[in-house]
């Protein structure tokens, strides 16, 4: 198998054709983070994005996109905001990971939503997750009555404070994609007070970021593009969800309510109408994203395998494990005990980056 490497921003259209019917010929690829509009979107506005072609007996057969770093690091693309990973490829691809890495001029990869399924890259999964969804490729209704005949009630309580929450403040109004600026503006206040108030990074405080979902909220390919998506009681916004979209998939990307309105539970409505609208358009999937949250839990008929780990070169893979094992003798000796907080911290980044 031969390799060449590409900036992101320079994918010739043929690439994306390409790119667009490998994504449509493997099942598990259905994610919106697997279109190359994704990777071009996130390309348009950091200058650290390449993607490595694959290509056997003269045919293009795979992409592999990443962000690189420093020291021949690198990251998926979206580092951070990506919700799924991998090589774009048939499902029976085979290829040389350490090829691969050499080829993208990396010395390591990390990743912590790699589709399971993805064999060459099976011997450097750390730690195994799943990705909750809905199943709606019965359409929303049949969705429903699944959950119902199992004895989840979830359902049945929203509806519950739909009619009252259209009764106290107002009647319900769903928005599936909005245009209206001021939504957008209340969402990322909302979602960075979320951030701020939890104690985990404020990702829209960067400008790329901001910058990255108006280039997907100003998609609209039919294979790919973002949904703003709104729901109003009477004049008043109690929730907000930016997301994106492919032919079969539609995710969960960043949900937002008013905490006026808690006890309407206005973020669990909104998921109901999303999922509705999702279903309406032919959706097979409405992904959640990887996580324990309660109320994945309460609406996920469905888990996505995903990975989470490092993919190291085998040079590179020797010398980190030198590395570790010389810092663990130096952690022993009383000599070094200024420089311990240093080297514990290189002796973990070490020991996350190898391998069995």
């Amino acid at each position: 198998m031969k390799f060449r490497r590409v900036p992101g921003a320079e994918l010739s259209r043929e690439h994306r054709n390409i790119w667009s019917e490998l994504q449509r010929n493997n099942r598990h690829l259905v994610s919106p983070y697997f279109c190359p509009e994704f990777t071009e979107a996130v390309a348009s506005v950091r200058d650290d994005v390449m993607v490595t072609i694959l290509e056997e007996g003269g045919k293009i057969v795979g992409f592999f996109p990443f962000q690189r770093g420093h020291f021949g690091t690198g990251r998926p693309v979206g580092s951070g905001l990506s919700d799924y990973q991998g090589v774009i490829a048939h499902e029976d691809t085979t290829f040389d990971v350490h090829d691969l890495l050499r080829a993208s001029r990396l010395g390591l990869w990390s990743f912590d939503h790699l589709i399971a399924n993805q064999a060459p890259f099976a011997r450097y999964h750390r730690v195994k997750a799943v990705s909750p969804a809905l199943d709606l490729s019965g359409g929303y209704a049949a969705y429903r009555k699944r959950l119902k005949e199992a004895g989840r009630s979830r359902i049945a309580q929203l509806e519950r404070k739909a009619r009252k929450l259209g009764r106290d403040v107002g009647p319900l109004r769903f928005e599936a994609h909005s245009l209206d600026r001021r939504v957008l503006s209340q969402l990322l206040a909302w979602k960075s007070e979320q951030c701020r108030r939890t104690g985990i990074p404020d990702f829209f405080a960067l400008s790329w970021t901001v910058e990255l979902v108006e280039r997907i909220l100003a998609t609209h390919e039919p294979h790919f593009g973002g949904r703003l998506s709104a729901l109003f009681a009477g004049d008043h916004l109690v929730a907000a969800h930016l997301g994106m979209r492919s032919t079969h998939a539609w995710h969960w990307w960043f949900p937002v309510y008013s905490h006026a309105f808690a006890q309407h539970s206005p973020g669990g409505l909104l998921l109901l109408h999303v999922a509705q609208e999702a279903a309406a358009q032919g959706a097979q999937i409405l992904d959640l994203g990887k996580g324990d949250d309660p109320y994945k839990t309460s609406f996920a008929d469905l888990e996505i395998p995903l990975a989470e780990g490092c993919a190291v070169r085998a040079s590179l893979a020797a010398s980190l494990k030198f590395a570790r094992e010389t810092t663990e003798q130096l952690l022993r000796s009383p000599a070094a005990r200024p420089l311990r907080p240093a080297l514990r911290r290189f002796n973990q980044w070490a020991r996350r980056r190898s391998i069995a």
